[in-house]
């Protein structure tokens, strides 16, 4: 899951601008979102009820554009991540369908590339202070339309100049000579040959000039160009069958009566069990698709996590087949460690399920923010899920907690991350991480998977995963436990004759995830 630090590293990063607090392609939203915290909020900002403040009457930007710049500003004043301010200030606006689009793509767009669209405005001023922050909002809005939209100059230029009127009158005059400082700028841009140029490359393609540079290291020079072009495009739809809830063909043909392309999900080789691909996103919205969600019978889920708890649960299964007879032998027992609103909580039950027509005698699902354990038992309900004991408790504290002495068949680690393989769903992350957050977030795993290796029982099974792709935060962490005292205990499971489960972001792809699957030695 993706971290909080890389959610707080967003002040560190926008100190430059006013003391505030992560062809070219474009990015479009998604439904489909990962679990994540909310960073702490300070006094002076507003919570999340509190109505926008009074803007300017006699602006003629359209309402699209002022709906996206109210996206915007919430995104950076709360810290927000884009896709929950779009559900409440664009979904729940009285935009047309057409403006609804038009306004999520701006928003989405503009997070997507706010450091190459503030380098260029920079660019195009006497300092980055010449203009407030919430001016900045407005002009980044018309200055991905010049860009990325390819609007005509004289459009771009009117309607930038009428939001920034909108958001602070008196700056409508910067805007415009801002803003034709631009377009005269777009005829050089990216500045070089974004071909053989990487500082041009990552401008143009709106990523972080050392993340470029980091993905290029750990991934190599051509699956860094793929990863980069798949997060800037839209993310695919991939949903779950619950058949503790219901009959999944059922469910399926359900799904499919809806009127949207449903194809089974393939991830590395893998046929991921009762996951599928929706072609149109708006099906989610249909009414007889949220029936099914709030049935339980339905989950929104990206293929490549559907199909790590898979995995997990199958090397579980086949690592109790050393237990006495089947008969005998009691149900399996879980413990999933920050285990946020419970989506890999339902995918694991889920997949016991399937398999064995039942469920864990008893799952152990922790997370150190209260209203995430509450959610999840909630979840959990909705979803059939039985034995499941939500918690909140301090994660590398296990032994002095809850859990005691006790140990699990099945110990499944989400561990936090700077959740580069998600960029697609939460673009803002690539501005808000840096360096130090990736080192942090290692450095957190370490002490994480050490507490939830000392809750496997011997023989059991003990699950290391994330959403991202850097080697400091996967395989160097496991790596590094492995040579612990306590990790010499446990081997990798290696999966497809690989000693860890991987996935890239490619164009129409899942999510890139990082599983590592270890098995602790039974005692003799």
């Amino acid at each position: 899951m993706p971290s909080r630090r890389a959610r707080d590293a967003q002040g560190r990063r926008d100190a430059e601008h006013k003391g505030e607090h992560k062809g070219a392609s474009r990015p479009h939203r998604d439904a489909s979102r990962h679990d994540s915290d909310k960073p702490h909020r300070d006094a002076k900002r507003r919570s999340s009820d509190d109505a926008p403040r009074k803007k300017a009457a006699s602006s003629r930007a359209s309402m699209a554009r002022v709906k996206a710049y109210e996206c915007l500003e919430a995104v950076r004043t709360r810290d927000a991540f884009a896709n929950d301010v779009i559900d409440k200030i664009i979904d729940g606006s009285r935009l047309d369908a057409p403006d609804r689009a038009f306004a999520t793509r701006l928003v989405l767009g503009v997070v997507s590339m706010r450091g190459t669209l503030d380098a260029v405005l920079d660019g195009c001023m006497r300092s980055p202070r010449d203009v407030e922050p919430d001016v900045r909002d407005a002009l980044r809005i018309s200055l991905y339309e010049i860009l990325y939209l390819d609007k005509s100059p004289h459009a771009a230029v009117d309607q930038g100049v009428e939001l920034v009127r909108h958001v602070q009158p008196r700056a409508a005059g910067v805007a415009n000579a801002v803003l034709r400082k631009a377009i005269a700028a777009k005829a050089s841009f990216p500045f070089g040959d974004s071909a053989t140029d990487a500082g041009a490359y990552a401008l143009e393609q709106g990523f972080p000039a050392w993340l470029v540079a980091r993905l290029a290291a750990d991934l190599g020079v051509d699956r860094m160009r793929a990863f980069v072009a798949a997060s800037n495009e839209p993310a695919p739809i991939f949903v779950g069958v619950n058949p503790i809830c219901g009959d999944a063909e059922e469910a399926l043909r359900a799904i499919e009566r809806i009127g949207t392309g449903v194809h089974p999900a393939v991830v590395e080789g893998i046929e991921v069990a009762d996951c599928y691909r929706i072609d149109n996103p708006k099906a989610l919205a249909d009414g007889r698709f949220k029936k099914l969600a709030s049935e339980g019978r339905v989950l929104v889920s990206d293929a490549a996590a559907q199909a790590i708890a898979q995995l997990v649960v199958e090397a579980a299964l086949v690592a109790a087949e050393g237990a006495p007879a089947a008969e005998e032998r009691p149900r399996l027992t879980c413990l999933e460690l920050c285990a946020g609103r419970g989506t890999k909580t339902i995918l694991l039950e889920r997949n016991l399920f399937r398999m064995t027509q039942a469920q864990f005698s008893r799952l152990v699902a922790i997370d150190n923010v209260a209203f995430k354990a509450k959610l999840l038992a909630g979840r959990a309900e909705r979803y059939g899920l039985t034995n499941v004991e939500s918690l909140c408790e301090d994660v590398c504290s296990l032994r002095a907690g809850a859990v005691g002495d006790v140990t699990f068949d099945l110990v499944f680690l989400d561990a936090p991350c700077s959740g580069l393989g998600t960029l697609r769903r939460h673009p803002e992350i690539r501005w808000r991480i840096t360096p130090e957050v990736i080192a942090e977030d290692a450095k957190l795993d370490a002490r994480l998977i050490s507490s939830a290796a000392a809750a496997t029982r011997p023989g059991g099974v003990l699950i290391y995963s994330t959403c991202t792709v850097t080697q400091e935060e996967n395989a160097a962490v496991v790596r590094s436990f492995l040579e612990t005292e306590l990790g010499s205990q446990f081997a990798l499971v290696p999966v497809g004759g690989r000693p860890a489960f991987a996935t890239y972001l490619a164009l129409g792809g899942c999510d890139a995830h990082f599983c590592a699957i270890m098995q602790r030695k039974a005692v003799r």
